[in-house]
Parts: structure tokens; C-alpha cells; sequence
């Protein structure tokens, strides 16, 4: 619905001043929707299933014997493991009379020239927001639609309705018991390899002798704004005070030219059904 459209109640009030003598007879034509072929099969296969699902003899059924196996830990479980072991070993004994005291070094980082527009652009924008007036809005009426299901969604809808009935009658007393089967999985020749891949980096690892590296001096640098980031933000200060020192008065009035279309054959039908 658009802001000139008249709103219901108006367009309702407008119909009840309509003359009926002035108005045509028109003939109605009636439609009976039948299912189509495919909801008909498919309706017969379903009943077809039912019937040979509540026939069903259960003594037909072979009786199975479960098969017990046993799991082991795999290559991948065992090195977790064991690094693990180690990993809380080395925390247990770790002595904190090794580690160095290290002064902290505080940076201050300024706003890079991004950051300063986008903080102005936010400072505008609250601005508008704050001295904006709602009397300048106009009233919309919303138009409520009601929308019927498809024959897709009925067949589905009754499909859902039928296997919940069919899920809350089923008797748990007919299922059988399996014992499960376990079984023994030993670790691979590239699992095996890996493991002692792992426990000689470990021993590398520890050996290390921390007095081989180098002191490294860190650069810290500042970047300034560029000339060309100076000369934008000299033009958006100067566009900004252009903006501000507008004169309205220079401005001409114009009339608003409001359009109100006529309710089509179609809306007043829709209209008379919902009236009754």
C-alpha cells in the first residue's frame, strides 16, 4: 500500500454511497478442484502399505545371536595420551626461577585517518537521528492477507499426522535385544613411526639451549597522515561549512501533486466477500 492510497475504512464508506441500480449482473462461475492422478496413487500406495504393515507376521522373523567385541585404544588415543603424561610432568616440575623479569612496554597508537571519519560520520548521523521529528511521518494502514495452504502441504500435513499417531502406538515390548561386538584394533607401522617421530622432537625440544639466540632490537615506527589525506579532509571541513551556512530562503515552494487511484473490480468483489 503506498502513502496516497485511501485506507480502508474511507475506501469501505465510499462503496456504501455506490447506486447497486448502476451496477451489471455478472455470472459466476463455480470451480470444483478434484485430486489429480498423482495425489489418487499416492493415496492408494499409503493404503497399500498400511494394510501390508498391520499383516505383518512376526514369525517370520530369524533370531539373531550379538557378537561381543573388544575395542583398544587407538595409535592416535595412545600419543594423546602420552603427551599428555609428559605435558603435565613438565608443568608439575617446571621451576619458576628460569624465567627472566620483563618490563612491559606501553604504546599509544593514534586514530588512523579511517577511524576519524568514520567518528564523524557517527557523530553526524546522531546528530540527525537525535533532532529528527516523527510529525513529518504519515499514517499507513497495513493490509492483512490470508493465505491458504497448497494440496502439497495438506498431503504433508496428513503424512506428519499419521506417522506421530503411528511413533506414540509403537510398543517398545517388540524389539530384541543385540550384544554389541567388540573389537581389537592394534596400532599401524605409520602410527608406530610417528610416535617415535614425536619423542625425538620432544628430546630436541628439551635439550634446547636458549643461550644460543640472538638479542633482537625492536623499530617502532609512527605513521603520519600523507599530504593527500590532509588535502581531503581540508575539503570535507570546507563542504561541511558550506552545508551549514545554507540559506533556506533561497529555496522555491512547489505544490505536492497527490494522486488517489480507484479501487479496481477485483478489490470491490474482495471487498463485498469480506463484508459478508
Amino acid at each position: 500500500m503506498t502513502d496516497t492510497a485511501k485506507p480502508p475504512k474511507q475506501l469501505l464508506a465510499e462503496i456504501g454511497k455506490v447506486d447497486p441500480n448502476k451496477m451489471k449482473h455478472v455470472q459466476t462461475n463455480e470451480e470444483n478442484s478434484l485430486p489429480s492422478a498423482e495425489a489418487i496413487a499416492q493415496e492408494k500406495t499409503e493404503t497399500e502399505l498400511r494394510e501390508r504393515i498391520g499383516n505383518f507376521d512376526k514369525n517370520n522373523l530369524k533370531h539373531t545371536q550379538p557378537q561381543e567385541k573388544v575395542v583398544l585404544p587407538t595409535g592416535e588415543d595412545i600419543v594423546h595420551e602420552k603427551t599428555e603424561v609428559e605435558l603435565r610432568e613438565r608443568i608439575g616440575s617446571f621451576s619458576k626461577g628460569s624465567l627472566y623479569h620483563v618490563e612491559p612496554e606501553e604504546k599509544t597508537v593514534l586514530p588512523t585517518e579511517e577511524d576519524i571519519i568514520h567518528e564523524k560520520t557517527e557523530v553526524e548521523l546522531r546528530e540527525r537521528i537525535g533532532s529528527f521529528s516523527k510529525d513529518s511521518l504519515k499514517h499507513v494502514e497495513p493490509e492483512e492477507k490470508t493465505v491458504l495452504p497448497t494440496e502439497e502441504e495438506i498431503v504433508h500435513e496428513k503424512t506428519e499426522v499419521e506417522l506421530r499417531e503411528r511413533i506414540g502406538s509403537f510398543s517398545k515390548d517388540s524389539l530384541k535385544h543385540v550384544e554389541p561386538e567388540e573389537k581389537t584394533v592394534l596400532p599401524s607401522e605409520e602410527d608406530v613411526q610417528q610416535e617415535k617421530t614425536e619423542v625425538e622432537l620432544r628430546k630436541s625440544i628439551g635439550e634446547f639451549d636458549k643461550n644460543n639466540l640472538k638479542h633482537q632490537q625492536v623499530d617502532e615506527k609512527n605513521p603520519l597522515p600523507s599530504t593527500e589525506a590532509i588535502e581531503a579532509e581540508k575539503k570535507e571541513e570546507e563542504f561541511k561549512h558550506s552545508i551549514e551556512g545554507f540559506n533556506r530562503k533561497s529555496l522555491k515552494k512547489a505544490e505536492t501533486d497527490v494522486k488517489n487511484p480507484l479501487p479496481t473490480k477485483e478489490v470491490i468483489q474482495q471487498e463485498k466477500k469480506a463484508a459478508k
